[in-house]
């Protein structure tokens, strides 16, 4: 048995409240969030089966370093200024997902509201002890969280990039960013060509112009980003917004150490 309307809503004004006790915050997405430098927590959690008297909660949980947010936006955005809320790291696309692998958690419920506060303060505190133990871990078998996705780059090649470059580390992050599995989430950014220049680099560095009538586009693919950027990183070329859209011209790329 699943839980009806009332009880969803019931359930969130719960959790609501027992998030606010504790300091964290709770989106209308069903987020709960929290930021402790240099980390920023994030779970998003949803209700499941009931029976025999327990509920599954599906949860998916964030552990970040705050400011890989800064640094993936910067990459993707080169001179756009963004006000980086709490908000906006839990649920922007455009900054750092670094999610584990989605789990459903079992808790005790009989469905009813009056125990709806005990399984709130329950699945917040299984999420306090799995980060803590999460973190705990890091700093015990990687020394910190940098290490550890640097250890994973061959599952985890986006965040092992950024953990190189949070370690100052072009050439590490040009590798991981080079790897075919590099990005599990990839999405492409449709950006108007504006000027002759624009299109002449997006023609040099190999991305397809989409002539339609009265405007020129091209789609730039994340990936291509990231790739670039640590190249640009490595021949000493200035990020800009051309060369985040439009790619790096054949001279750039091999300057970066990029073959084609």
């Amino acid at each position: 048995m699943r839980l009806n309307s009332g009880q969803h809503k019931a359930l969130y004004q719960a959790m609501k409240a027992a998030a606010k006790a504790r300091k964290i915050k709770l989106s209308a997405e069903r987020d709960l969030y929290k930021r402790t430098d240099p980390y920023f927590y994030d779970t998003f959690w949803w209700p499941e089966e009931m029976a025999s008297g327990r509920i599954g909660m599906t949860l998916d949980i964030t552990v970040k370093y705050c400011r890989f947010d800064e640094l993936q936006y910067g990459i993707l955005c080169p001179g756009e200024e963004a006000r980086f809320t709490d908000k906006l790291r839990a649920n922007s696309g455009m900054l750092c997902r670094a999610a584990f692998p989605r789990m459903t958690q079992h808790f005790d419920f009989d469905g009813s509201e009056a125990a709806m506060p005990g399984l709130c303060e329950d699945l917040l505190d299984f999420l306090r002890d799995y980060c803590a133990g999460f973190l705990a871990m890091v700093e015990e078998t990687y020394g910190d969280l940098d290490g550890y996705y640097i250890a994973h780059r061959d599952t985890m090649p986006r965040l092992a990039g950024l953990a190189f470059l949070d370690r100052g580390d072009a050439a590490g992050a040009a590798d991981c960013f080079s790897q075919p599995n590099m990005d599990g989430e990839n999405s492409t950014w449709w950006v108007p060509v504006e000027t002759e220049e624009q299109r002449r680099r997006a023609l040099a560095s190999g991305i397809c112009l989409c002539e339609h009538p009265g405007y020129t586009a091209v789609y730039r693919h994340r990936k291509d980003q990231f790739r670039d950027y640590a190249a640009a990183l490595r021949a000493g070329l200035e990020w800009t917004r051309d060369r985040a859209m439009f790619g790096l011209l054949p001279e750039e790329r091999a300057a970066g150490g990029l073959n084609g």
